[in-house]
């Protein structure tokens, strides 16, 4: 089973969203590429980078810090197993390259890393799609079909993924949707939230959402 290993965080204390948004994508971003070139056998088999845009925290005191103080970006790399995520981190590339840079953008105080399985409901509609709404939802809330609950609802989107957890962890599952535009992000985030804030008991209010743009730095081999 592949696995698609998910990074929710807030960028580094101290910086612009500029100026983490810069790091993460042309400096981060390129040493991640040479890992790939360097030892494609450990490093990601694809990797994106979703850059926030605007978001809504959680607003439940239970929920995970890093969805209670907003995100601002959610990184995505993809592994053949869990077995595999755990070796990319133990190479000497990462130690030596990646894992002292990460402080230079990423409050690693504040992060959350999950190994998730994907299941790609729709295809977006066009490659060049790259606005996404996540819908990031911790552990305890109710299993609840999020695409069902907003189906006879007037919103738009291109693409569709829900992404479950395969170990114990903060988050359970996270609601991926691909659109056209800011706006139409917006109107889906609206509906999503009133959709899984109808009842106290399904923890709706410990879910946090984030509009961003995708930037598909490698797309696979």
């Amino acid at each position: 089973m592949t696995i698609k290993l998910m990074m929710f965080g807030r960028r580094s204390p101290g910086q612009t969203l500029a100026e983490h948004r810069h790091h993460m994508k042309d400096v981060h971003g390129r040493i991640v590429l040479d890992y790939i070139a360097a030892d494609p056998q450990n490093a990601p088999r694809k990797y994106a980078q979703n850059h926030g845009l605007d978001a809504v925290f959680a607003a439940d005191g239970a929920a995970p810090a890093a969805l209670r103080l907003g995100l601002d970006f959610v990184t995505q790399l993809w592994f053949e197993d869990i077995g595999s995520v755990k070796a990319s981190r133990e190479t000497p590339f990462y130690n030596e390259r990646l894992r002292p840079d990460e402080p230079r953008f990423v409050d690693n105080a504040n992060v959350v890393g999950q190994p998730f399985s994907e299941e790609r409901v729709r295809e977006p509609a066009s490659a060049a799609a790259d606005l996404k709404l996540f819908v990031v939802r911790p552990a305890g809330a109710a299993a609840v079909d999020l695409v069902d609950r907003i189906a006879s609802s007037d919103v738009v989107y291109s693409g569709y993924c829900r992404n479950m957890a395969v170990t114990p962890g903060p988050i359970a599952v996270v609601d991926e949707f691909w659109t056209h535009e800011e706006a139409e992000a917006a109107r889906l985030l609206h509906h999503c939230r009133q959709a899984l804030e109808t009842g106290e008991t399904e923890g709706g209010r410990s879910a946090a959402y984030l509009i961003a743009r995708e930037y598909r730095l490698f797309a696979g081999r």
